[in-house]
């Protein structure tokens, strides 16, 4: 072996591993802003309840649940506000891959108004939730989540247990 080769393949030994310590410290903190892009957005529709400036948080094309009208969600968001006022949210936990963030929320409030045609009836609700997000250059473009609906519904009905916080 030419000790040019030699020495191309010790260098290259060298370096790779302060490479790769790069792009993972890259990677981990694209992972956090990540994180802290969908904490924001969440935040502020459970602070809130609207989203004052969508497109800080959503890139042009973003979806939710497969559906590209963000206004129908934003409706229902509303009509969850007027049926639970104080409405909170908690994120329990949140993991993030690649461009994904996946997000555990627990929330609570009271049913102060009609909702699902039920009218209010002054009961405590807590219920879980999930969300599934995709980041394009720190906006969220892609959206799945889901509520335990079933939950929700059975409490304010009187139908489930609830705690009496």
């Amino acid at each position: 072996m030419s000790p040019v080769f030699t020495s191309s393949i010790a260098l290259a030994m060298a370096v790779a591993p302060i490479l790769a310590a790069e792009q993972s410290s890259a990677d981990a903190s694209l992972r956090e802003l990540n994180k802290a892009a969908v904490r924001a957005y969440l935040d502020e529709i459970a602070e809130r309840g609207t989203i004052v400036v969508p497109e800080r948080y959503f890139a042009s094309t973003v979806t939710f649940n497969g559906d590209p009208d963000l206004s129908r969600q934003f409706v229902r968001i509303a009509e969850m506000r007027r049926a639970f006022p104080d409405l909170k949210m908690t994120i329990e936990q949140q993991i993030a891959e690649g461009p994904w963030v996946a997000t555990r929320v627990t929330y609570r409030g009271t049913h102060a108004g009609e909702f699902a045609g039920i009218p209010a009836t002054g009961r405590r609700v807590v219920y879980a939730g999930t969300a599934m997000d995709r980041l394009e250059n720190g906006k969220v473009a892609e959206m799945w989540h889901t509520a335990n609906m079933h939950l929700l519904l059975r409490q304010i009905a009187g139908d489930g247990s609830l705690p009496q916080k």
